[in-house]
């Protein structure tokens, strides 16, 4: 039976106590770690072409944009959109803003790199995922990478955690997961408190294998892969917290 995802869980997720819980995440000792490993390990060079998506409010993007790349930011959440523009002209910065979905993007070989950061991947049934990997393939340049930072059945299960607390900026979240051995999917059920006020959300992620992660993209015209654990460049294995997965588009 094909495996399905919740029907676009995401579209009502990312708002109200959510926003300021995610945006603790905009420090620079979160997010420049991030653009020192790629810049590294891929030998990237300012002037490149850089797509996020999905982007957010864009901190890694606009980090990218302050070192000189040209950096387009694509997300389908106005609000989430708004805030990177707020940010990026405060600080002068010049980052093209995109609304719209990443599986239907209509660049062709136009960018050097392409960013899914911090768990974005997987929203989506396996046949709309790959949609997404074509989609960013085909704005992909020739020798062009997609990188990923993600959670992956390897670095979650061997400290799978049913339940959590989490504190950020005000906001006081409980998550409730339940991983689905059908589909694949990590289903999880969010309690935000903020003021007193209380919200719940819930998302549905797929998690990938390193193999699968392997298989997908090979379809998709990737033919070179890396992991890591982390930004030091450490080899990824079983006792690995995060996934860093950079997948190479054929030259052909």
């Amino acid at each position: 039976m094909a495996e399905k995802a919740k029907p676009d869980w995401w579209e009502g997720f990312f708002k109200g106590s959510w926003i300021e819980f995610q945006r603790s995440m905009d420090e620079p000792a979160l997010v420049e770690p991030a653009v020192d490993f790629l810049e590294a390990v891929l030998d990237l060079s300012p002037g490149e072409r850089v797509l996020d998506a999905p982007c957010g409010d864009g901190r890694i993007g606009r980090e990218f944009a302050r070192r000189g790349y040209r950096v387009t930011g694509l997300d389908i959440t106005p609000s989430l959109l708004k805030a990177g523009r707020r940010e990026a002209k405060a600080e002068g910065l010049d980052v093209e803003w995109v609304e719209g979905d990443m599986r239907k993007l209509a660049w062709r070989n136009r960018h050097h790199l392409a960013l899914c950061w911090w768990g974005s991947f997987g929203y989506f049934s396996d046949a709309d995922n790959l949609r997404h990997v074509k989609a960013v393939a085909r704005g992909l340049k020739p020798g062009g990478v997609f990188a990923l930072d993600t959670h992956s059945p390897e670095t979650l299960f061997p400290s799978f955690a049913s339940r959590s607390w989490t504190e950020r900026n005000g906001v006081l979240s409980l998550t409730e997961n339940t991983y689905d051995t059908a589909t694949g999917r990590i289903e999880s059920e969010w309690t935000l408190i903020r003021g007193g006020k209380r919200r719940v959300a819930r998302s549905s992620i797929r998690l990938y294998t390193v193999r699968e992660l392997h298989e997908l993209f090979r379809q998709a015209g990737f033919v070179e892969f890396r992991e890591f654990a982390d930004y030091e460049g450490e080899s990824f294995g079983l006792d690995s917290r995060r996934l860093v997965f950079l997948a190479t588009k054929s030259l052909d």
